[in-house]
């Protein structure tokens, strides 16, 4: 491995870190803040759609969601277009605890979600 990609790699673990500290006392994981975050930039994802951006386990995205829309945060629904397409929405409780929690999370976690 390179030391360019080895600083990268660790970048990458200390904002993962930064996230899951910021995160803490929430009921949101580094993992459901991603879906979230994701879902709430592109409404209407399917969750192939959702596993495939944020380059996760499709498993691993389907228990986050599963632990959004339990907490009434997520809403999955129909896609009208295709029935057997399954679609995401933010609910309005999703999109407050985003907010709640984007003052505490350090700017690059933010991308283009953060304030404008």
């Amino acid at each position: 491995m390179t030391r360019p990609l080895l600083e990268e790699l660790r970048s990458a673990a200390l904002l993962q870190n930064a996230v899951a500290d910021a995160l803490r006392g929430t009921n949101l994981t580094v993992d459901r803040w991603r879906c979230l975050a994701h879902v709430a930039h592109h409404p209407g994802a399917s969750m192939t759609d959702l596993a495939e951006q944020l380059v996760m386990a499709p498993a691993t995205a389907s228990r986050a969601v599963d632990a959004l829309v339990d907490q009434a945060l997520v809403f999955r629904s129909l896609d009208p277009a295709d029935r057997r397409r399954v679609v995401l929405r933010v609910s309005p409780d999703g999109a407050a605890a985003l907010a709640a929690v984007s003052p505490a999370l350090p700017a690059p976690a933010l991308g283009n979600a953060g304030p404008r």
